[in-house]
Protein backbone atom coordinates (compact mmCIF):
# COMPACT_ATOMS: atom_id res chain seq x y z
CA UNK A 1 0.00 0.00 0.00
CA UNK A 2 1.35 3.07 -0.95
CA UNK A 3 2.09 6.25 1.84
CA UNK A 4 -0.19 9.10 0.99
CA UNK A 5 0.95 12.41 -0.49
CA UNK A 6 0.35 15.53 0.61
CA UNK A 7 -1.02 17.35 -1.84
CA UNK A 8 1.21 21.08 -2.60
CA UNK A 9 -1.79 23.13 -3.18
CA UNK A 10 -1.13 26.84 -3.46
CA UNK A 11 -3.31 29.43 -2.10
CA UNK A 12 -5.46 31.22 -3.96
CA UNK A 13 -4.81 34.65 -3.61
CA UNK A 14 -7.96 36.53 -4.43
CA UNK A 15 -7.47 40.10 -6.04
CA UNK A 16 -8.26 43.04 -3.79
CA UNK A 17 -11.53 44.93 -4.33
CA UNK A 18 -13.56 47.55 -2.84
CA UNK A 19 -16.23 45.09 -1.49
CA UNK A 20 -18.56 47.89 -0.73
CA UNK A 21 -18.80 49.35 -4.35
CA UNK A 22 -20.39 45.45 -5.29
CA UNK A 23 -23.68 45.11 -5.39
CA UNK A 24 -23.29 41.74 -3.88
CA UNK A 25 -26.37 41.52 -2.79
CA UNK A 26 -27.55 41.90 -6.69
CA UNK A 27 -26.40 38.42 -7.47
CA UNK A 28 -27.66 36.39 -4.66
CA UNK A 29 -31.29 36.02 -5.06
CA UNK A 30 -31.10 34.47 -1.36
CA UNK A 31 -29.90 37.72 0.28
CA UNK A 32 -31.62 40.13 -2.41
CA UNK A 33 -33.34 43.15 -0.66
CA UNK A 34 -37.28 43.53 -1.65
CA UNK A 35 -38.08 45.94 -4.12
CA UNK A 36 -41.27 47.47 -3.99
CA UNK A 37 -42.26 49.66 -7.02
CA UNK A 38 -39.85 52.21 -6.63
CA UNK A 39 -36.35 52.43 -5.73
CA UNK A 40 -35.87 52.79 -1.57
CA UNK A 41 -34.38 56.39 -1.81
CA UNK A 42 -36.63 57.31 -4.48
CA UNK A 43 -39.88 56.41 -2.57
CA UNK A 44 -38.27 57.79 0.57
CA UNK A 45 -37.71 61.24 -0.98
CA UNK A 46 -40.74 61.38 -2.62
CA UNK A 47 -42.85 61.08 1.08
CA UNK A 48 -40.28 63.49 2.79
CA UNK A 49 -41.44 66.00 -0.06
CA UNK A 50 -44.95 65.07 0.23
CA UNK A 51 -44.19 65.56 4.08
CA UNK A 52 -42.61 69.13 3.20
CA UNK A 53 -45.23 70.32 0.96
CA UNK A 54 -48.08 69.34 3.68
CA UNK A 55 -49.52 67.02 1.60
CA UNK A 56 -48.32 63.90 3.43
CA UNK A 57 -51.86 63.28 5.08
CA UNK A 58 -51.32 59.79 6.11
CA UNK A 59 -48.22 60.92 8.58
CA UNK A 60 -46.04 58.86 6.62
CA UNK A 61 -42.89 60.57 7.44
CA UNK A 62 -43.55 61.52 10.77
CA UNK A 63 -44.18 57.75 11.97
CA UNK A 64 -40.13 57.22 11.04
CA UNK A 65 -40.60 53.96 9.03
CA UNK A 66 -38.96 55.48 5.74
CA UNK A 67 -35.92 55.90 7.42
CA UNK A 68 -36.10 52.17 8.39
CA UNK A 69 -37.14 51.64 4.37
CA UNK A 70 -33.50 52.61 3.26
CA UNK A 71 -31.33 49.86 2.60
CA UNK A 72 -28.97 49.47 6.07
CA UNK A 73 -25.84 48.51 3.93
CA UNK A 74 -23.77 51.40 1.89
CA UNK A 75 -26.31 53.92 1.14
CA UNK A 76 -24.58 56.81 0.84
CA UNK A 77 -21.11 55.65 1.11
CA UNK A 78 -19.57 58.75 0.33
CA UNK A 79 -21.37 60.52 3.37
CA UNK A 80 -20.32 57.74 5.85
CA UNK A 81 -16.41 57.83 5.08
CA UNK A 82 -16.69 61.47 5.39
CA UNK A 83 -18.32 61.48 8.76
CA UNK A 84 -16.04 59.10 10.05
CA UNK A 85 -12.97 60.91 8.79
CA UNK A 86 -14.31 64.41 10.45
CA UNK A 87 -15.04 62.14 13.77
CA UNK A 88 -14.76 63.72 16.82
CA UNK A 89 -14.02 60.85 19.83
CA UNK A 90 -13.99 63.83 22.33
CA UNK A 91 -17.17 65.55 21.65
CA UNK A 92 -18.68 62.47 20.45
CA UNK A 93 -19.34 64.64 17.15
CA UNK A 94 -18.73 64.73 13.55
CA UNK A 95 -17.25 68.29 12.34
CA UNK A 96 -17.33 70.68 10.15
CA UNK A 97 -14.25 71.54 7.82
CA UNK A 98 -15.06 75.29 9.76
CA UNK A 99 -14.26 73.40 12.70
CA UNK A 100 -18.22 73.54 13.97
CA UNK A 101 -19.94 70.57 15.09
CA UNK A 102 -22.37 69.53 12.71
CA UNK A 103 -24.15 67.26 14.35
CA UNK A 104 -23.54 65.09 17.35
CA UNK A 105 -23.81 61.05 18.09
CA UNK A 106 -25.62 60.57 21.29
CA UNK A 107 -28.54 59.00 22.26
CA UNK A 108 -30.42 62.46 22.62
CA UNK A 109 -29.20 63.97 19.04
CA UNK A 110 -30.33 60.74 17.69
CA UNK A 111 -33.91 61.03 19.16
CA UNK A 112 -34.53 64.27 17.93
CA UNK A 113 -33.31 63.58 14.54
CA UNK A 114 -36.23 60.95 14.15
CA UNK A 115 -38.95 62.77 16.22
CA UNK A 116 -38.71 60.11 19.10
CA UNK A 117 -40.47 61.40 22.50
CA UNK A 118 -39.55 58.42 25.45
CA UNK A 119 -42.57 59.95 26.66
CA UNK A 120 -45.10 57.87 23.60
CA UNK A 121 -45.86 54.74 24.87
CA UNK A 122 -43.82 51.68 23.44
CA UNK A 123 -44.78 47.92 22.26
CA UNK A 124 -41.68 45.14 21.15
CA UNK A 125 -41.71 44.83 17.73
CA UNK A 126 -41.16 41.20 17.53
CA UNK A 127 -42.80 38.28 15.47
CA UNK A 128 -44.44 37.13 17.96
CA UNK A 129 -45.56 40.34 19.02
CA UNK A 130 -47.30 40.89 15.50
CA UNK A 131 -48.67 37.51 14.98
CA UNK A 132 -50.44 38.22 18.36
CA UNK A 133 -51.72 41.40 17.53
CA UNK A 134 -52.96 40.20 14.21
CA UNK A 135 -54.66 37.52 15.64
CA UNK A 136 -56.57 39.91 18.05
CA UNK A 137 -57.36 42.77 14.78
CA UNK A 138 -60.97 43.16 14.47
CA UNK A 139 -62.63 42.99 11.20
CA UNK A 140 -63.59 46.33 11.72
CA UNK A 141 -60.24 47.41 11.84
CA UNK A 142 -59.24 45.83 8.48
CA UNK A 143 -62.39 47.06 7.04
CA UNK A 144 -60.95 51.01 8.19
CA UNK A 145 -57.54 50.14 6.94
CA UNK A 146 -59.27 48.02 3.30
CA UNK A 147 -61.33 51.81 3.06
CA UNK A 148 -57.85 53.91 3.18
CA UNK A 149 -55.40 51.98 0.87
CA UNK A 150 -57.04 49.25 -0.66
CA UNK A 151 -58.62 50.04 -4.61
CA UNK A 152 -62.66 50.65 -4.27
CA UNK A 153 -63.16 47.52 -6.74
CA UNK A 154 -60.81 45.52 -4.74
CA UNK A 155 -62.40 45.70 -0.75
CA UNK A 156 -61.69 42.12 0.39
CA UNK A 157 -65.08 40.14 1.34
CA UNK A 158 -62.78 37.53 3.33
CA UNK A 159 -60.06 37.53 6.01
CA UNK A 160 -56.44 37.96 4.65
CA UNK A 161 -54.36 37.39 3.01
CA UNK A 162 -55.07 40.25 0.12
CA UNK A 163 -53.13 40.58 -3.01
CA UNK A 164 -50.15 43.61 -3.11
CA UNK A 165 -51.88 44.63 -6.55
CA UNK A 166 -55.66 45.34 -4.45
CA UNK A 167 -54.05 48.03 -3.00
CA UNK A 168 -53.70 51.96 -4.07
CA UNK A 169 -50.44 53.31 -5.38
CA UNK A 170 -49.74 54.94 -1.32
CA UNK A 171 -50.96 51.51 -0.20
CA UNK A 172 -48.46 49.74 -2.32
CA UNK A 173 -45.56 51.76 -0.72
CA UNK A 174 -46.27 51.35 2.95
CA UNK A 175 -46.64 47.14 2.41
CA UNK A 176 -43.46 47.37 0.24
CA UNK A 177 -42.03 49.36 3.11
CA UNK A 178 -43.01 47.43 5.95
CA UNK A 179 -42.45 44.23 4.46
CA UNK A 180 -38.97 45.02 3.35
CA UNK A 181 -38.57 46.10 7.59
CA UNK A 182 -39.95 43.21 8.28
CA UNK A 183 -37.63 41.25 6.29
CA UNK A 184 -39.52 39.42 4.22
CA UNK A 185 -38.62 38.73 0.40
CA UNK A 186 -41.71 39.14 -1.22
CA UNK A 187 -45.04 41.98 -0.67
CA UNK A 188 -46.89 39.73 -2.98
CA UNK A 189 -49.32 38.80 0.18
CA UNK A 190 -50.17 41.14 3.15
CA UNK A 191 -51.44 38.86 6.32
CA UNK A 192 -52.34 40.10 9.34
CA UNK A 193 -48.74 41.42 10.88
CA UNK A 194 -48.61 43.34 7.81
CA UNK A 195 -52.30 45.15 8.89
CA UNK A 196 -51.01 45.77 12.41
CA UNK A 197 -48.16 48.17 11.16
CA UNK A 198 -50.82 49.78 8.56
CA UNK A 199 -53.44 50.10 11.32
CA UNK A 200 -50.94 53.02 12.90
CA UNK A 201 -51.76 55.37 10.26
CA UNK A 202 -54.77 57.35 10.99
CA UNK A 203 -58.39 57.57 8.91
CA UNK A 204 -58.50 60.79 6.89
CA UNK A 205 -61.78 61.80 8.84
CA UNK A 206 -59.36 62.33 11.93
CA UNK A 207 -56.15 64.35 10.49
CA UNK A 208 -56.11 67.53 11.38
CA UNK A 209 -55.03 70.65 9.36
CA UNK A 210 -51.08 70.76 9.54
CA UNK A 211 -49.21 73.36 9.41
CA UNK A 212 -46.29 73.99 6.75
CA UNK A 213 -42.76 73.48 8.08
CA UNK A 214 -39.66 75.89 7.05
CA UNK A 215 -36.42 74.06 6.27
CA UNK A 216 -32.87 75.85 6.77
CA UNK A 217 -30.53 73.06 4.22
CA UNK A 218 -26.96 74.05 5.42
CA UNK A 219 -23.99 72.43 3.62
Amino acid sequence: MEAPVALNVVPLNAPHKELEWLHLADRDFQINDMIGDKPHLQAVCEIRNSYRSNIDVYGIWESNMPIYYLPSVNVLPDIIHLCCANYDPTQRAVMAPSGTVLFHITAQSINEMLHFKPTQPLAPLSMGFLLDQGAKLPSSEITRIAQLFMKPNCQPQQPPPYLHSWFTEVGRFIVDMISYILGFKTSEYIDETTLVLMSIYPDLSVILVKVPVTYTVVF
